[in-house]
């Protein structure tokens, strides 16, 4: 059995980041959202995810940089019909998982986000705040302009 395509990716190490006492409240929140997207744009890379057709999108508290020790992370693991990602998507779940970070993940087409927001108020209102992380920026773009749109 082969090593995961993520086996070489450096550890989160959140420790750091919690320890730095110059960050505090919402400087706090930004920089370890912005650690974090870092490390998930890197665990993208090395799992193969594509520049195009598939999208990584922060949600929710997330995807407003308003991470704290013991926020979830939200991600929509997006992508264009036909593309088969479920392999890429174990890739990008296990070592969030084996970071011991909680997380709420969903694997959807734009126009399944689209059709879920519309009868869910919370998906709805995760996606106001969607930002991208890793692979296709216009895939994101869309999703997120297609939301703010609808609501």
């Amino acid at each position: 059995m082969s090593a995961p395509a993520t086996a070489g990716i450096r550890p989160l190490d959140r420790q750091r980041i919690i320890a730095d006492r110059r960050l505090a409240g919402a400087v706090f929140c930004r920089a370890y959202s912005r650690r974090v997207d870092e490390w998930l744009a890197e665990v993208y890379r090395g799992a193969g995810g594509p520049e195009r057709g598939v999208a990584l999108v922060a949600v929710g508290g997330y995807g407003r940089s308003e991470l704290s020790p013991e926020s979830d992370l939200d991600l929509l693991l997006l992508h264009e019909r036909g593309r088969d990602v479920a392999r890429l998507a174990g890739d990008l779940w296990y070592p969030v998982w084996n970071e011991g970070l909680k997380l709420g993940h969903a694997v959807r087409t734009v126009l399944q986000t689209l059709q879920l927001a519309s009868d869910d108020l919370d998906t709805a209102t995760s996606l106001l705040s969607a930002r991208h992380v890793a692979g296709d920026r216009d895939l994101a773009e869309r999703l997120a302009g297609s939301a703010r749109d609808q609501w």
